[in-house]
């Protein structure tokens, strides 16, 4: 994932949520640079590697670890993943130590791993792996994503490899949440709820997604309706309404009165809790708890202040939050919707009081996406562009949904009246669903491959923030200053684009397992891949489509095989033999060009890929090349063996393992 420095998306926050309270009450402006002072030595005080007891700073001594489940086991399509905090280290010649820091863990699947709770003590060998960096470019930085998280390590652990303590050290709040939400999922399957519709109703009421298909996912991704399915503001106000309206025989004295008020506390946050306390639950959960307190002491609430405030203690209990993108999102769309909404609900007159309906939850998702759309563009290079239609439907249907779905939990101990709520929750589920998918299956209904640059995205940012400020403050000098960021981005744009035309170079993608080297002119490109990797869809948007974003090239180019000749413009194919841009390259196989040829031939690269045999000496004998690369594909022993004889033999080698080999025109 891309980041930018933690100054600067901190000062970008602060500015989004706080400005424009600030801005009329200018003596406050001072103290915002201490603000952003301390919020960035509380994130670099809670980095991992600054812990006196990092794991990492006694490595060497370690023989095994004892660490705890922190995280509730999830199964994933081959393995059960799983956060393990650690907590002691123990030495062939040394006594235990305590040391701090998580990993994140794989076991395979076996009744001993389906076991494993949370909070369950384990001992498992040293040493740790640590998190491999993006291999591609544009490709997804996982390892900065686990260290922003506190995880700097990994572990793959086969079931001889680890021994469970018998011993379970859970926070027991926690502990008894994840009991608690098992029951509700398994009183979910009880009435009747199954597969697609099982998952989308446990996502939506409980926040448990593991069980939602990848397919169902991508519809609602495609469809702008995601974050539907993320438990946030919409399901803690319809608990509130619903228990206020429960309990409202507690109304008639002030000791009541605040009786009732304490028990919507209780069990907003116990429902934040059961549903996994995400960013988007929590900052309900906290501007819900400010609008309760102030019922509590007859005050009434600004609520810039209340989003202003739950993002501020969010981000003392936990500085990463601010490189969340759920938190960013989160804050991002309710400040939109709170201060657009009315202004562009405003801009249109409706008579009909259903059209009316229909513009004001149209008004609400456009508000959404203006304040989104610079962190959808910047983390997911994409727009989804129904959303509209989306939202217009989604809105009513989720709300069945959640009301139904709530009842469902409530009655789900009751023979057959359970049965009957299952099956409403069910139809609601399933129109959903099939709403979703029908709007997915519409023309250019999300448009991939938006790249923006670390400035375009800065600029953006700020030209959201200074919309916020000309609606709030009506400053018709705020707007033109919006628009001349606006301009800014569109003249990088061009400029990027305009380069386009003129870029030339190849890309031989580091990939396990698989071969794919990619031959770019101008806006075209040619990719040469085995036929499985082109079978493989998540490692083609994990590995490769960060890197043609931002070359602004088709997610869909022309794919050669292996075996295939082939000649456009630029690339021209022979067998094993490759010109391209005045580069001339081999495929190093089973069958070889230079046993027919009488002398060395000249080329630039010679690809090793597969399993072949090592014979460094064949490759010199028959060709004079300037450096040989070893494929992703190749094992590791055989890898190895390939760059040890290339040394030497005096030929410049490299290993594709270590990541991506790019050359540009005139290398």
């Amino acid at each position: 994932m891309k980041t930018l420095s933690s100054n600067c998306f901190l000062s970008l926050l602060c500015s989004l949520l706080s400005v424009i309270y600030i801005i009329p009450h200018q003596p406050f402006l001072s103290i915002i640079p201490y603000f952003l002072l301390a919020g960035y030595a509380m994130t670099q005080a809670h980095r991992a590697e600054v812990q006196k007891a990092y794991f990492r700073n006694f490595e060497n001594d370690a023989t095994y670890y004892v660490a705890r489940v922190y995280d509730y086991p999830t199964e994933r399509p081959n393995s059960i993943r799983t956060v393990l905090a650690l907590e002691y280290q123990f030495g062939d010649s040394l006594p235990s130590r305590p040391v701090s820091g998580k990993v994140m863990a794989y076991f395979p699947k076996s009744d001993t791993a389906f076991s494993l709770k949370y909070g369950d003590l384990i001992a498992l060998p040293a040493p740790i792996r640590e998190v491999s960096g993006p291999k591609n470019p544009g490709e997804f930085d996982y390892r900065a994503y686990l260290t922003r998280k506190g995880i700097t390590g990994q572990v793959f652990l086969k079931d001889d490899d680890w021994l469970d303590l018998q011993v379970n050290n859970a926070n027991p709040i926690y502990a008894f949440s994840y009991r608690f939400r098992d029951v509700l999922l398994a009183s979910l399957q009880r009435s009747g709820l199954s597969d697609n519709e099982f998952g989308v109703a446990a996502a939506i009421l409980l926040g448990y997604d593991d069980n939602l298909a990848d397919e169902v996912r991508k519809n609602y991704v495609a469809a702008g309706s995601m974050h539907i399915l993320c438990v946030s503001g919409m399901h803690v106000g319809i608990i509130y309404l619903l228990a206020s309206f429960l309990l409202g025989f507690l109304n008639r004295k002030k000791w009541q009165k605040t009786l009732k008020q304490a028990l919507l506390l209780a069990l907003i946050w116990f429902y934040a809790l059961i549903a996994g306390l995400s960013p988007s639950i929590l900052r309900s959960a906290l501007m819900i708890t400010f609008v309760i307190i102030g019922e509590m002491i007859r005050r009434k609430g600004f609520i810039i202040n209340s989003i202003a405030a739950s993002a501020f203690i969010l981000l003392c209990i936990n500085p990463n939050n601010l490189f969340e993108i759920g938190f960013l999102l989160s804050y991002s769309a309710v400040v939109g919707i709170v201060v657009l909404q009315k202004p562009i609900y405003n801009l249109l007159y409706v008579k009909n009081k259903l059209l009316d309906k229909a513009w004001e939850i149209t008004a609400v998702a456009l508000a959404a996406q203006i304040a989104t759309v610079p962190f959808t563009l910047f983390y997911f290079n994409q727009f989804t562009t129904y959303f509209w239609l989306s939202n217009l439907f989604m809105t009513p249907i989720s709300f069945i949904v959640v009301i139904s779905g709530m009842v469902l939990l409530l009655v789900s101990w009751i023979p057959y009246l359970n049965t009957l709520v299952g099956y409403l929750v069910w139809g609601a589920v399933y129109v959903m669903d099939w709403v979703v998918a029908k709007i997915e299956s519409l023309p250019f209904s999300i448009i991939k491959g938006l790249y923006i640059s670390d400035l375009e995205f800065a600029f953006l940012l700020l030209a959201f923030v200074l919309l916020l400020l000309t609606v709030s403050l009506k400053k018709r000098k705020l707007f033109i200053a919006m628009l001349s960021c606006l301009l800014v981005v569109m003249a990088s744009v061009t400029v990027r684009l305009y380069a386009t035309d003129s870029q030339q170079g190849m890309t031989f993608f580091s990939l396990r397992n698989h071969t794919a080297v990619d031959f770019v002119s101008g806006g075209d490109h040619v990719l040469l891949a085995d036929s499985a990797l082109m079978a493989d869809e998540s490692t083609i948007d994990y590995s490769l489509k960060g890197a043609w974003s931002k070359q602004h090239l088709s997610s869909h180019p022309q794919v050669v095989g292996f075996e295939e000749d082939f000649k456009n413009d630029y690339l021209c194919k022979k067998s094993d033999l490759i010109s391209y841009g005045g580069k001339l390259m081999v495929l190093w196989g089973d069958t070889r060009l230079s046993d027919s040829l009488s002398y060395r031939l000249p080329v630039d690269y010679v690809l090793v890929r597969g399993k072949q045999k090592t014979d460094i000496q064949s490759v010199v004998n028959g060709y004079d090349a300037k450096m040989l690369l070893v494929d992703g594909s190749v094992p590791r022993y055989l890898a190895e063996k390939w760059t040890a004889q290339a040394a030497e033999k005096q030929l410049p080698a490299y290993d594709l393992s270590d990541g991506a080999f790019v050359v540009g025109l005139g290398e």
